[in-house]
């Protein structure tokens, strides 16, 4: 692992739980090959230690992650392989956190954007905190949330909801995640401490096989062909990000300049009817 990931996650084992933090919480927990390979190796290495009965994802600070390092891929010059790599990183980390024979606990008390919707969605069990927001904005400069999607459509969200939220890229404050099913479990801040331990708690009494067994059960009843519909959906992020007008709306935003399709909205007459 090279010094960099390493600065970016950090884990140990504590009573059984192997406690994942994301600790670039200050520069929004970006996700690139380094922070994503880091992430991926702890999150499989948990099911090859018997040690290890349950994983806590958590990040150092309040913003628990702000999605895809865009600005790592512009200094690349858009590299091809560099995209496919990081796309390709962050759908099999997704899907081993789905699928790994350990539950796996989110907490989140700050932002999640993008990306760190997909990476808070695919876990088992998301407490939040009355600070919580999710958001994914990724229309507004030329992308779409894709392999996000597999754990929001149907596993946390009807298709009607995911879909309104990321054609209007809404933020979605705490109590309305908790309302939708982005979040699981919601307290107050002075509360977290508690609800975590008593939800690992709860899951350290159980049996391992048991619980590993619900996991592929759950799966198959919904029947989800998750890694289907992530390479259908990986595919489609690649072909975005490989699109000249996407890299061109994206270097806009990240220098804080609106793109081409942006259009100021000042209608002239009502809209609900009332004259």
């Amino acid at each position: 692992m090279s010094a960099e990931a390493a600065a970016a996650v950090d884990s140990y084992v504590d009573s059984s739980v192997l406690v994942v933090t994301l600790a670039r919480s200050g520069a929004g927990n970006r996700l690139n090959p380094e922070l994503l390979s880091a992430l991926h190796r702890a999150i499989v290495g948990a099911d090859e230690q018997p040690e290890v009965r349950a994983v806590l994802l958590r990040s150092d600070g309040p913003v628990f992650c702000h999605g895809m390092d865009l600005e790592a891929l512009r200094v690349s010059g858009w590299d091809l392989k560099r995209i496919r790599e990081t796309v390709e990183i962050y759908t099999d980390l997704l899907f081993n956190i789905h699928t790994s024979s350990r539950p796996v606990v989110a907490v989140v008390r700050g932002e999640v954007k993008a990306g760190g919707v997909g990476l808070a969605s695919a876990c088992d069990v998301v407490i939040g905190t009355t600070g919580a927001s999710f958001e994914m904005a990724e229309v507004l400069f030329g992308i779409v949330p894709a392999n996000v999607l597999p754990f929001l459509l149907g596993p946390r969200l009807t298709l009607q909801k995911a879909r309104a939220l990321v054609l209007t890229a809404k933020k979605v404050e705490a109590a309305e995640a908790l309302r939708l099913g982005l979040l699981d479990e919601l307290v107050e801040d002075a509360e977290l401490e508690k609800k975590v331990k008593d939800t690992l708690k709860r899951l350290l009494a159980a049996s391992p096989r048991a619980l590993q067994a619900a996991k592929t059960l759950t799966g198959q009843i919904a029947d989800v062909k998750f890694w289907s519909l992530l390479k259908l959906t990986r595919d489609a992020l690649i072909d975005l990000l490989c699109r000249p007008e996407t890299q061109k709306a994206i270097e806009g935003f990240l220098e804080g300049e609106l793109p081409s399709w942006y259009e100021r909205f000042k209608p002239q007459r009502p809209l609900t009817g009332k004259e």
